[in-house]
C-alpha cells in the first residue's frame, strides 16, 4: 500500500511540472501579445531609425513592421522560456526545487570528472574542471540550480561545483 502511495504522489508531481510547465509558455506568450506595444522607433536611437530608412516608410508600413516586431519578440520569450524548460530536465539534471541529502560514504573532495553517490540514492558527476581536496565522512549536501546548471555545495567547504545528475 505504502508502495502504491509512492507511485501516486510521484506521478501526480510530474503531472503537476507538465500542467505548471504549459502554463507559463501560454501565459508568457500570452502576455508578450498583449502587452508590447513596441515600436522601431522606441528600440532603436534616432540615428539607428532614420540611416535604416524606417522613417520614409509609410504610416501602414510602420505599422506593419511594428506588428512583427512584437510577434518576433514573443516568438523569442516562447523560445527563451522552453529552451530553460528543456535544459531544467535534459538528461536527468534537474535540480530544483534544491536537493538537500549527504554523501553516501567518504567525501574526498574532487578532481576533474567526480562521481558522487548520495544518501538518496541520486548519482552526480562534476561537469566542470575544478580540484579541491577535502575529506569527510557523510557530509550534507546541497545542489542547487543556477544559471549555468546545477551547482553542489558540501557543508564546510567554501567552494562549489557544477554538476549534472546520472541516475
Amino acid at each position: 500500500m505504502k508502495n502504491r502511495y509512492v507511485i501516486d504522489h510521484l506521478f501526480s508531481r510530474k503531472v503537476l511540472v507538465v500542467i505548471i510547465v504549459f502554463l507559463s509558455l501560454a501565459t508568457c506568450t500570452l502576455l508578450a501579445q498583449q502587452y508590447f506595444s513596441l515600436t522601431m522607433s522606441s528600440v532603436m536611437t534616432t540615428d539607428e531609425f532614420n540611416s535604416s530608412g524606417i522613417g520614409t516608410l509609410s504610416k501602414s508600413q510602420r505599422a506593419a513592421l511594428d506588428l512583427w516586431l512584437n510577434r518576433y519578440t514573443a516568438h523569442v520569450i516562447k523560445v527563451i522560456t522552453k529552451a530553460s524548460v528543456s535544459n531544467d530536465s535534459a538528461s536527468g539534471s534537474r535540480c530544483s526545487p534544491a536537493i538537500e541529502t549527504t554523501i553516501s560514504g567518504e567525501f574526498n573532495g574532487w578532481d576533474g570528472e567526480t562521481i558522487f553517490k548520495l544518501s538518496n540514492g541520486q548519482i552526480w558527476q562534476q561537469t566542470e574542471y575544478n580540484y579541491m581536496y577535502s575529506y569527510a565522512y557523510m557530509p550534507e549536501v546541497t545542489i542547487y540550480p543556477t544559471s549555468s546548471g546545477c551547482r553542489m555545495k558540501v557543508e564546510d567547504e567554501e567552494d562549489t561545483i557544477l554538476v549534472k545528475r546520472l541516475k
